[in-house]
């Protein structure tokens, strides 16, 4: 059977559950749902180790939704954490660098510029000049 993605909402369960035991009961919880979503026994149900991890670390304390990929295979669900990259695809987008693509206007120099914020002086005040010549005195 295709693998299935369910989305396990964690946040009616948890906020009834005191914060001392939020950890150990979330696994179980998790293992209900996904046996009443794929009809199958509570038992046959399998986590796997990396979604037992992220159960215990992230989920425990944070009441985000929890997505799962599910697959069936002779009766036995098992349960793995649902990421959008396959782990091929994953490293073959991380080893490509894409340049950036030049317009025909504007030559890469140009575009340096653009990217680049022009820099303002601020604006100092003024000082008012002095007169440099000596006051005369009048009537001597």
């Amino acid at each position: 059977m295709p693998t299935k993605l369910i989305t396990i909402n964690i946040r009616r369960y948890l906020v009834t559950q005191p914060r001392s035991r939020r950890q150990k009961r979330l696994s179980s919880y998790v293992r209900d749902r996904i046996a009443h979503y794929m009809k199958v026994a509570n038992e046959n149900v399998k986590i796997d180790s990396e979604m037992n991890n992220a159960l215990v670390k992230r989920y425990s304390k944070s009441m985000l939704p929890l997505k799962a990929n599910v697959n069936i295979d002779n009766g036995v669900a098992k349960v793995s954490l649902y990421s959008e990259k396959k782990p091929a695809e994953a490293s073959k987008t991380e080893s490509k660098t894409v340049p950036k693509k030049q317009s025909a206007k504007t030559g890469p120099k140009e575009e340096a510029k653009k990217e680049q914020p022009e820099k303002k002086e601020p604006v100092k005040a003024q000082k008012k000049p002095v007169d440099a010549t000596p006051v005369q005195e009048q009537g001597k």
